[in-house]
């Protein structure tokens, strides 16, 4: 009943827009589409209520709208403290300023180059989806009390989206693996300039938000094409390709064997806190995992048989989840999938500790509390041969 409550009043307030709003919404989008080179100050804000924590990032943008690319259609650079993110429409490149690391691919992939944090609910991101959400039966807009934000006149808009989502690159997609009966995302728009000045989403059940801002939009000139190679500075940087990096990662994986594995607690999908030097099995068998993972969702029936097999000779299988999704999501998405032995979450900084880079990582660890295995990706035969060797007759 809720859910009908919901849609009847956002199709009536949708129904009952004046052409005003209409035209609000079809003037930035032509704006947008005119817009060839543009520069602005980026702030990301995300709060998720059941874990308490808030972040705040941010970052100098630049997009390029002329981009000839077959994968986007823009090139991109970002600057944030994290270093910087560069995609040229033939190469991608991120340098880590910290580690004084450059890493690049002349063969860019589509969802890497999509992925970083600063595309998400970005101005290229509403450029791309506006034009189909005015036209969507699925998503009802209705406007909202004017507001004013950094001094800045603003329309503001609720977007309710009842059986798509907003995802990666801007693409609509139907809901997988949430519960949720409707989407609520928020878009401002200056009354000066009809340019977008916010755009997120409130997550369900007033568990959170994701707000992009961005600060002193505008039009530019095209920059130099020197920017869209890292040759121009960082000459005492170690220079790597994206293989030869995770190559040498992967070994670095394998030194940890013979190590003590780092300790941790970390709270069960529908049940208690679990802490790694309580677990009194013989073996344990640790899986670093996040939602929608191709190779995590190919090794869950795999695992699950270990599990089955294992679970009364001393072997203790526990999947760590490592994206900090809410718990209230992971019940149906597990339910989903199938997984059958326990899943722990808020797993990102245990992550971390683990030097986990990919997914899904394994570790084995035995009842002294030392590494013996450790892979990315499965390898069923290595590891069950692991297994049967450090388990008692």
């Amino acid at each position: 009943m809720k859910k009908i409550a919901i849609l009847i009043m956002s199709i009536f307030t949708f129904l009952s827009c004046n052409k005003t709003d209409k035209e609000i919404l079809n003037k930035t989008i032509s704006k947008l589409n005119s817009l060839e080179t543009i520069e602005y100050e980026l702030e990301n804000k995300n709060f998720i209520k059941s874990f308490a924590r808030k972040t705040i990032d941010t970052a100098n943008c630049y997009i390029d709208f002329t981009s000839k690319d077959t994968l986007i259609g823009a090139k991109y650079q970002f600057v944030s403290k994290y270093g910087e993110q560069v995609f040229s429409g033939s190469q991608e490149f991120i340098v880590h300023s910290e580690k004084e690391i450059v890493l690049y691919t002349d063969q860019p992939i589509k969802n890497r180059v999509l992925s970083t944090m600063f595309l998400q609910y970005s101005v290229f991101e509403i450029r791309k989806t506006l034009p189909k959400l005015v036209i969507d039966s699925t998503a009802f807009i209705s406007r909202l009390k004017d507001t004013v934000i950094d001094n800045n006149d603003c329309y503001k808009f609720n977007i309710l989206m009842t059986e798509k989502m907003i995802n990666i690159g801007g693409e609509l997609t139907k809901f997988e693996g949430n519960n949720t009966d409707s989407l609520n995302y928020l878009l401002t728009i200056s009354k000066k300039d009809y340019l977008p000045v916010q755009f997120g989403l409130f997550y369900p059940e007033n568990n959170g938000y994701k707000i992009s801002t961005f600060k002193k939009l505008k039009e530019i000139s095209r920059k130099s094409d020197s920017i869209w190679s890292y040759n121009r500075m960082y000459k005492g940087y170690l220079r790597s390709t994206y293989a030869e990096h995770y190559n040498a990662l992967k070994m670095s994986n394998k030194s940890k064997i013979g190590l003590d594995a780092p300790d941790w607690e970390l709270p069960m999908v529908q049940g208690d806190f679990i802490q790694l030097s309580e677990i009194k099995e013989d073996l344990v068998l640790l899986e670093f995992w996040f939602p929608h993972c191709k190779g995590c969702v190919l090794a869950i029936p795999e695992i699950n048989k270990l599990q089955e097999k294992y679970k009364n000779k001393g072997l203790m299988v526990l999947g760590i989840e490592i994206t900090e999704k809410p718990e209230s999501d992971l019940i149906e998405y597990i339910q989903e999938q199938k997984i059958e032995y326990p899943t722990l979450y808020n797993g990102k900084e245990t992550a971390k500790k683990y030097g986990v880079y990919a997914a899904p990582t394994f570790f084995l660890i035995d009842k002294k509390g030392k590494i013996i295995y450790t892979s990315v990706g499965l390898d069923k035969k290595q590891l069950i041969k692991k297994i049967d060797k450090n388990l008692p007759n």
